[in-house]
């Protein structure tokens, strides 16, 4: 790298980092600045400009903070104070939003519950945030309805919308904005939210979320991109998770923009969407730009006036072909968590890097990499019983530093269940008494001190001795003509170590069988080659697109389980072979060679 670029690169982070580290330091001195209190903020600044539009509805900063208000008045005349947590049970739309301003300016605990989960898991997450109600939109009653039996405890429903028999509606025609008194003891290290981990590999788990984070979170987004009134926020992401909800709404209602909100992301409607609301920004997770270039060509799809999005999750593979297909270059990746006290953000768009911390803020900005046995699960410790820290372009774990002095850099309120929270800290890193967050996360850094992801901890398995990546064999199966998506993760096979790769994909008709094996041979090590193949319609995804794996993983490869087409790896012939009982025995008895 040039001297001159090197220069305009540490700028740029100069730029971005100083008025973020500000901004912390803001809310540390002052904590009973709140998320109402900024969006009330850009109310009384902004009361005429528009900030939300929904189909054909639209809300401008006044109308948004009335709306809010109602909710808010209605929540005080039922009793409803600073400490109390409401969960809340809705799609995505307008209501969403009054509900949790509005009980955010009484200093009211929101639970974010997911809109698609019932039953079993939607009781647990009920049960896990010890909400003493719940606000229900008319679309989700039947989801609540069959999770009422299996609650713990009876909690009192109301429901936010058209009226719904059994349900007593939430009404108020009281626009006048409470007074700040009903939330004069709260302050910004107190729980906004509790935001719920995807629940990819078991139930989720309800982290908390505090005021201060949100803040934070909204600011990564609206520095980076430079956001103001003019700008147009695009939101198809779920409103109950945080790349949504949090970063996406806060960074647009902190700046005085407008959000355009949608149901839910279509990949047909988008370009055409983003054109006629002249959308600015998008703020994105990986999955989503991934099916707009599996789309067919749109005539609106460079027509667009957008100028920068934001988010997680984008593969290197998908980067290259959307920055290149639709002419979007200013791509802000981030890393962070819910729950988690690491944040990275790759400000100057270098390609790959989820983000970057500069050397020389290391000291500040305490984020490291720790060498991980990847078999035993674990981190690797000397023989002073001390982490060890990677070397550049070494992979291990990232980790977060915790300290002591409840400031927001660096804090972890964890879980609402303290088990779960304790699970995530690491002690005696390196030094007695020292406490660290573990991400779960495989990270690696380079020399510049820009971080790459490599993978999930439990989805890299062990494979002939070897690390099987499943993020690196997912982008190189997913790049192969007529592979629409892939889920790739590890079987076990008896008398086998380790665990098989197995690659659940979903195909179209450029797709062929007979040469994938030698496609996937050309690009990959023999060992990372999937050594099963699972033919599926659609791969099962949580709501914000993150693949299951939980039950694909327990299917295995028995085809007395799976009624899709299912493939064997034949090592003999270098070709994918159907996989039928026969062969599935001889696999069992160990006549197949594996």
């Amino acid at each position: 790298m040039s001297i001159l670029k090197g220069i305009k690169r540490e700028w740029t982070y100069f730029k971005f980092l100083l008025p973020l580290l500000i901004k912390s330091r803001k809310l540390d001195k002052n904590q009973n600045l709140t998320v109402a209190d900024l969006i009330e903020e850009q109310v009384d600044k902004n009361p005429d400009l528009i900030a939300l539009q929904y189909d054909d509805q639209q809300f401008t900063y006044r109308e948004l903070d009335q709306e809010s208000n109602k909710v808010a008045n209605w929540a005080i005349d039922k009793g409803y104070k600073h400490g109390d947590v409401i969960s809340l049970l809705m799609e995505n739309k307008p209501e969403f939003l009054f509900t949790w301003i509005g009980l955010s300016k009484l200093g009211v605990t929101i639970a974010c519950l997911n809109s698609n989960i019932k039953g079993n898991s939607l009781a647990h997450c009920i049960g896990t945030s010890q909400s003493s109600s719940i606000i229900i939109g008319p679309e989700c009653v039947e989801n609540y309805s069959s999770a009422v039996d299996q609650l713990e405890k009876k909690i009192d429903a109301f429901v936010f919308g058209d009226n719904t028999q059994g349900f007593e509606n939430i009404k108020s025609d009281n626009k006048t904005r409470p007074n700040k008194t009903h939330r004069k003891d709260l302050v910004n290290t107190e729980s906004l939210f509790y935001i719920y981990t995807s629940g990819t590999t078991g139930l989720p788990k309800a982290s908390k979320f505090n005021h201060s984070r949100f803040i934070a979170g909204a600011s990564l987004q609206s520095l980076s991109l430079k956001m103001d009134t003019n700008d147009k926020t695009y939101m198809v992401l779920p409103l109950y998770h945080s790349t949504g909800g949090v970063v996406g709404v806060g960074s647009t209602f902190f700046t005085g923009g407008t959000l355009v909100l949608r149901k839910k992301f279509s990949a047909e409607r988008f370009w055409k969407d983003c054109v006629e609301n002249n959308i600015t920004i998008v703020t994105y997770i990986g999955e989503m730009l991934r099916y707009l270039v599996n789309t067919k060509e749109s005539e609106y799809e460079n027509k667009h006036k957008i100028r920068g999005i934001f988010g997680n999750g984008l593969r290197p593979d998908v980067w290259k072909i959307f920055a290149k297909r639709f002419g979007i270059s200013n791509i802000k990746e981030f890393y962070g968590s819910s729950e988690g006290n690491i944040a990275l953000i790759n400000a100057d768009s270098n390609f790959g890097s989820i983000g970057r911390i500069p050397p020389y803020l290391s000291s500040v900005m305490k984020t490291r990499i720790v060498k991980f046995n990847v078999e035993e699960e674990k981190v690797e410790r000397n023989a002073d019983g001390f982490c060890i820290e990677c070397e550049p372009d070494e992979i291990g774990e990232a980790i977060g530093f915790i300290p002591d002095d409840g400031k927001l850099t660096g804090r972890f309120d964890g879980y609402t269940n303290k088990e779960a929270s304790k699970k995530k800290i690491l002690e005696n890193v390196f030094e007695t008494g020292d406490q660290w967050f573990s991400s779960g996360d495989l990270l690696k850094r380079d020399s510049q001190g820009y971080y790459y992801f490599i993978d999930r901890i439990g989805d890299t398995f062990r494979w002939k001795s070897e690390n099987v990546s499943t993020n690196e064999v997912s982008e190189i199966v997913s790049a192969i003509s007529g592979i629409k998506e892939a889920n790739i993760y590890g079987v076990e096979v008896p008398a086998q170590d380790g665990r098989a790769g197995m690659a659940s994909i979903v195909i179209n008709e450029q797709f062929s069988i007979n040469d994938f094996y030698q496609k996937l041979l050309d690009q990959l090590p023999k060992y990372s080659i999937p050594v099963f193949l699972r033919i599926s319609p659609e791969i099962e995804k949580t709501g914000t697109f993150k693949y299951k794996k939980t039950d694909l993983v327990k299917d295995g490869f028995d085809p007395s389980l799976i009624s899709d087409e299912l493939y064997f790896a034949d090592i003999a012939t270098n070709k994918y072979v159907k996989l039928d009982s026969e062969l599935f025995n001889k696999i069992h008895s160990q006549e197949v060679r594996m």
